[in-house]
C-alpha cells in the first residue's frame, strides 16, 4: 500500500465517520427536537392569545375611562345647575321674607 492509498483510506474513513456521526446525531436528537418545536409552537400560540386578550382588555379599560370622564363632566354640569338654582331660591326667599317693618300682629294670620 502506498501513501496515496493510505491517504485515500483515511479520507474515506473520515468522510464515512463524519456521515455516520451526523446520521446518528440526527436519529438521537430528532424526537426531542420535534417535541421542542411543538412546545415552541404551543407557547407562541398562547402568547398570541394572551396578547389578543391584553389588547381587548386595554380597549375595554379605555372605554370605561372615557365613560367615567363623561359621567364626571355631566355630574359637574348638574352640580353647577343645582348650585345656581339654590342661589336663586335663596335670593327669592330673602326677597319674600317679611321685613321687620312690615310684620303682622301676632293675632292675625298671614
Amino acid at each position: 500500500m502506498g501513501r496515496s492509498s493510505t491517504g485515500l483510506v483515511l479520507a474515506s474513513g473520515l468522510v464515512l465517520g463524519a456521515g455516520a456521526g451526523v446520521g446518528a446525531g440526527y436519529l438521537l436528537w430528532r424526537r426531542p427536537a420535534r417535541a421542542l418545536e411543538a412546545r415552541i409552537a404551543a407557547v407562541e400560540a398562547e402568547a398570541a392569545q394572551v396578547q389578543g386578550e391584553r389588547e381587548r382588555l386595554h380597549r375595554e379599560l379605555s372605554d370605561i375611562v372615557r365613560e367615567r370622564r363623561e359621567m364626571a363632566n355631566t355630574a359637574e354640569r348638574l352640580r353647577a345647575q343645582v348650585e345656581e338654582q339654590l342661589h336663586r331660591l335663596e335670593t327669592l326667599a330673602e326677597e319674600l321674607a317679611p321685613s321687620s317693618s312690615t310684620t303682622l300682629p301676632a293675632d292675625q294670620p298671614p
